[in-house]
């Protein structure tokens, strides 16, 4: 299986030995999960349609415009993080743990070399528009320093800029896999769940400044991480519990995604229910709510099972798009950026259904796009 955030160069099915199974020539070897390609190809089409955030529109409206008690970014990060898990832990018993590490941070120098040449790229973009007089030009634009203290900014992470922000957040978080992966070899799983929940709860507590965006996160790619490690402990654990309690569990999840996912719906259509500071707290809060951590795995979990069910109908028909997406993440979510940055300079938001249009026109451009892979050069062994 591959990360997340890694390009195939040739397309070919990538495969690797379960973590219960004999290293070697002959050992038995399994598949990737499609179930996964399918959800975060989903995940990432969405993301890189209601980023632009012209409402009303059909996909804003599924997505919620943002404001659901679960969003498909806060999913991203946990898949991501489950990969990488399984990843780094398939490392660590063939390879050993300075390869493991080596492999996470090589990743991570990459993530930070592209991460830092896009915000220096739209920053430049940015500023010959503003200087143009174009006023659609994204807020946060570094329009008075000097090249110099520029590039030192961007280097440092202290300035990120454009609409590829999130590669910002992945450089610590596969820093720190080593050691995730590690605490996690120990049986210390409980004590990576309880670190990256405390980092999260900081940045609503304490002015962490450039900090918190990665803690606000990372909390979700660690959490992925626990369960990706754990992969194949927790489906030896699902396929040992009688019949009756299985499907009961599958389908109290299943219920449980779709009741988180209606709820929010209602809420979102009833601001007057989530006016109270309680709720902030709990749920909202710029995306920072207490519980959010907690009920976004289930919400993973049931819409895997759903998924997982259904899995041969779906990759036949709207797989055909969300896959290549899923198996192309990074490289989807470099290619929306641009198009993301660059659309408000030409028009703006118009109306239901030509705001739908345009989001389903930029699904299908980003579609060409990684189908051609313009942006390649951007992506050097990704």
């Amino acid at each position: 299986m591959t990360s997340l955030l890694h390009v195939p160069r040739s397309g070919r099915v990538a495969r690797f030995v379960p973590a219960n199974a004999r290293v070697g020539t002959g050992g038995p070897r399994r598949e990737r999960v499609v179930t996964l390609d399918l959800m975060r190809g989903y995940y990432v089409a969405i993301l890189a349609a209601v980023h632009l955030d012209y409402l009303p529109s059909l996909l804003g409206d599924v997505d919620g415009r943002g404001s659901l008690l679960v969003s498909e970014a806060e999913n991203f990060f946990l898949i991501a993080g489950l990969l990488v898990g399984m990843l780094r832990r398939r490392d660590l018993e063939r390879h050993g743990a300075a390869r493991m590490a080596r492999n996470s941070w090589q990743r991570a120098g990459r993530l930070y070399l592209v991460a830092v040449t896009l915000t220096l790229l739209f920053t430049c973009i940015g500023r010959l528009a503003a200087a143009r007089g174009v006023t659609a030009v994204k807020v946060g634009l570094d329009t008075g320093s000097s090249p110099a203290a520029l590039l030192w900014r961007a280097a440092m992470l202290r300035y990120t800029y454009g609409w590829a922000d999130f590669l910002t957040f992945y450089v610590p978080m596969f820093l720190l896999v080593p050691l995730a992966v590690w605490l996690l070899s120990r049986r210390l799983a409980a004590l990576v769940v309880l670190l990256a929940y405390a980092g999260y709860v900081l940045p609503s507590q304490f002015a962490t400044g450039a900090a918190s965006p990665f803690l606000q996160w990372g909390v979700y790619f660690f959490l992925g991480t626990v369960a990706g490690y754990h992969w194949d402990d927790l489906r030896g654990w699902v396929g040992r519990l009688a019949p009756r309690r299985r499907l009961t569990l599958r389908w109290a999840l299943v219920l449980a995604a779709v009741l988180i996912y209606a709820a929010g719906t209602v809420l979102l259509y009833h601001p007057e229910w989530t006016s109270s500071p309680l709720y902030n707290e709990l749920f909202q809060n710029n995306r920072l709510g207490l519980l959010r951590p907690v009920i976004a795995p289930v919400s993973a979990a049931g819409t895997y099972v759903l998924i997982r069910r259904f899995e041969a109908p779906i990759a036949r028909t709207v797989g055909k798009v969300l896959l290549p997406f899923g198996r192309n993440s990074l490289y989807v979510y470099v290619a929306q950026s641009f198009f993301i940055f660059l659309v408000p300079f030409v028009f703006g938001p118009r109306g239901f259904w030509f705001n739908t249009s345009v989001d389903l026109t930029i699904i299908a451009v980003v579609f060409c796009a990684v189908r051609t892979r313009f942006l390649a050069f951007l992506l050097p062994g990704a």
